[in-house]
């Protein structure tokens, strides 16, 4: 029986891969801000007598307390992971800058800070695995450049959370990289992959305004997949893992990652900068 960690579980992608693994025998570990929509999960992994086998974790994963927290309970409660899906993500449409309680921009601390820090300090839990396999699910072949002089997008006005998380994808691209040039040797996989358009009530109510709610429902209902479907390339991934430490793909089409992150050193330079962001608040921080 597998170990599967799944944050932002209990919504869109992140659910329906969740209830997959439950039925499907695995040991799920799902990581959401939620508790009333975590005891729904547990009460559907009840309906298939997998109730014993699903676990869910409370946690707000834009506070890096809050990741340092889960990376603990995970390690005092596991021997190993074998599938680590990184899913959680805030679609909501905002054109205010807004922080966490700790300092960081909030995009930048749930789309990319909490997948830095998960990816690297489950490393230890991952190496117990036979086959590991980490799954960022972002947005790979995102264009543009990274904002080296302001990686929170502090200076950006009018703010704009749409570039925001634009920006958290190029990062998560190179976070990619940084992964694999570092776990070289741990015969950990990492995939970071884009799912495209997909049916979610997050991304169908990502806008206040009602009119835009039902036009952005009404192209995701001609452009988009229902979840279900969405995650059927994810399934293939882990069914068949890659070969390569990196890999990336826009649905079921595999993507050059030389020409989608075409400067790989740079990937050492966002984790020295990010170490730095994070030292700021806890100054013992390292990556293991």
């Amino acid at each position: 029986m597998r170990t599967i960690v799944i944050t932002g579980g209990t919504d869109g992608i992140g659910r329906q891969l969740a209830l997959h693994y439950i039925r499907n025998g695995d040991q799920v570990i799902v990581i959401g801000r939620s508790a009333e929509k975590g005891e729904a999960l547990r009460l559907e992994a009840a309906k298939s007598n997998r109730e014993n086998a699903f676990l869910f974790l409370q946690a707000d994963l834009s506070l890096v307390s809050e990741n340092i927290r889960i990376v603990d309970e995970l390690s005092a409660k596991e021997s190993r992971i074998d599938l680590l899906l990184l899913c959680a993500q805030s679609q909501k449409f905002s054109s205010v800058y807004r922080e966490t309680e700790e300092g960081f921009e909030h995009h930048f601390a749930l789309y990319y800070l909490s997948r830095f820090i998960l990816s690297f300090q489950l490393r230890g839990l991952l190496r117990g695995s036979a086959a590991p396999l980490i799954i960022n699910v972002c947005a790979p072949g995102v264009k543009g450049g990274v904002h080296w002089e302001d990686l929170q997008l502090r200076t950006l006005r009018p703010f704009n959370s749409i570039k925001a998380i634009m920006h958290g994808s190029r990062l998560n691209n190179l976070l990619g990289a940084a992964f694999a040039q570092s776990a070289a040797d741990m015969n950990i996989k990492y995939l970071l992959f884009n799912p495209g358009a997909v049916q979610t009530k997050g991304a169908t109510e990502a806008f206040d305004h009602k009119l835009l709610q039902r036009l952005v429902k009404l192209m995701y209902n001609i452009i988009g997949l229902p979840a279900e479907k969405a995650i059927e390339p994810i399934l293939r991934f882990v069914h068949s893992p890659p070969e390569e430490s990196l890999t990336a793909y826009k649905r079921n089409k595999k993507l050059d990652a030389a020409q989608m992150i075409p400067y790989l050193e740079q990937s050492d330079r966002l984790v020295r900068l990010t170490l730095e962001l994070i030292k700021r608040q806890y100054g013992n921080f390292n990556i293991t």
